[in-house]
């Protein structure tokens, strides 16, 4: 007889687990389009989301440990037998209702949770060594950094994969059993007579209450404290007032990082023919601002900057708009866009980064100002 799935419901997906499957999917959702759709200066809401997603793991992990039945990892199926054996049910024709997840629907769980987990670590780890922002940038050099990039691209490209998989399985095991899953996570119960759980289990809340909020707390404050140190290897530019003057008199005053210190001897020593103008100065000045450029060039600063902008172009070395990384990162705006006021050069690297006098070029601060004039 077949069972009514409108007149007999049983519990099973408590409120906290259906609460983070959608608050994850949300948050997953958010930082998919920032990190592959949306522009740099998303950055911060790709933040976010991906802080909202390990907050979100690191409760789902104590309550898979404190929560109720179904929520638990004990009643998780994982062996390969039962995988093999689900497998030859499925070939077969065989139907089996589970009132949680069945074994690949186990695996599957225990898959999205790793590489989240990953792609949360390697995001963490990105961001303080290459962007020198976060909890890590006090700890994390530009190169640990710049070695999570391709890992953490792999890893998101790896979730929509999972993504795709989980929500092809779903609905293929919706058809099969005739049991809406979706519809399950959103009111937290299935139809009654499928296989119960291997072991019940009572839900311990002051527990989980406790570790997600002492925990959430020290993290907090670990995360805040590092938060406020220095980033590692991005000494503090004291600007130098004869250099602010005598170069921002012309244009705007580059920060000394953004190029080695042989590129600034050279261009100190040239004055006279500087990019086709005169720009010649007293000696005691050109001795007082080269000496500044020389102290605080690319070679002193593990900022992103320095690091990308250090790379020079062989043919024309003083000029940072000609740099390799540099020609890379703004190849498809038009010429048009940089001779239009309020841009007028390429050289005004202020009008776009916001914090471009600090030297710091955080991908939050671009913003490409609209065109003023035709």
């Amino acid at each position: 007889m077949k069972v009514s799935i409108e007149s007999r419901r049983v519990p099973v997906w408590d409120l906290p687990v259906r609460a983070f499957h959608w608050a994850l999917l949300a948050c997953v959702a958010v930082a998919a389009a920032t990190g592959f759709l949306f522009p740099a200066n998303w950055l911060s809401v790709h933040i976010w989301a991906g802080a909202g997603v390990g907050a979100l793991i690191l409760a789902r992990l104590v309550w898979g440990v404190t929560g109720t039945t179904y929520a638990r990892f004990a009643n998780f199926t994982l062996s390969p037998a039962a995988v093999i054996a689900h497998l030859k049910d499925i070939t077969a024709g065989r139907m089996h209702r589970e009132g949680g997840h069945n074994p690949l629907g186990a695996w599957m769980v225990v898959t999205l949770l790793a590489v989240l987990l990953a792609l949360v670590a390697s995001g963490a780890v990105l961001l303080g060594g290459l962007f020198k922002q976060g909890p890590g940038k006090g700890f994390l050099s530009f190169a640990t950094g710049d070695l999570m990039r391709e890992p953490h691209e792999l890893l998101a490209w790896a979730l929509l994969a999972l993504v795709a998989a989980h929500v092809a399985g779903m609905a293929f095991e919706s058809w099969r059993s005739g049991e809406n899953l979706a519809r399950a996570m959103v009111t937290g119960d299935k139809a009654d007579g499928f296989v119960p759980a291997a072991r019940a289990f009572t839900a311990r809340r002051g527990l989980a209450a406790a570790l997600v909020g002492i925990g959430g707390a020290a993290l907090m404050w670990a995360g805040l404290t590092a938060n406020a140190l220095p980033p590692k290897g991005v000494p503090q530019v004291v600007a130098d007032g004869t250099w602010q003057k005598e170069c921002g008199d012309c244009h705007m005053a580059f920060h000394p990082t953004l190029l080695p210190a042989a590129s600034w001897a050279r261009i100190m020593t040239s004055l006279d023919d500087h990019f086709g103008e005169d720009a010649s100065l007293p000696a005691d000045k050109v001795t007082a601002i080269a000496a500044f450029l020389a102290a605080n060039s690319a070679e002193t600063s593990d900022s992103f900057a320095a690091n990308r902008l250090r790379r020079l172009n062989a043919e024309r070395p003083l000029e940072i708009t000609q740099t390799p990384y540099w020609t890379r990162r703004h190849g498809d705006i038009a010429d048009a866009v940089f001779k239009a006021a309020p841009i007028n050069s390429r050289q005004n690297c202020a009008a776009c980064h916001g914090d471009a006098a600090s030297g710091t070029f955080a991908p939050q601060s671009i913003s490409i100002p609209k065109e003023t004039t035709k």
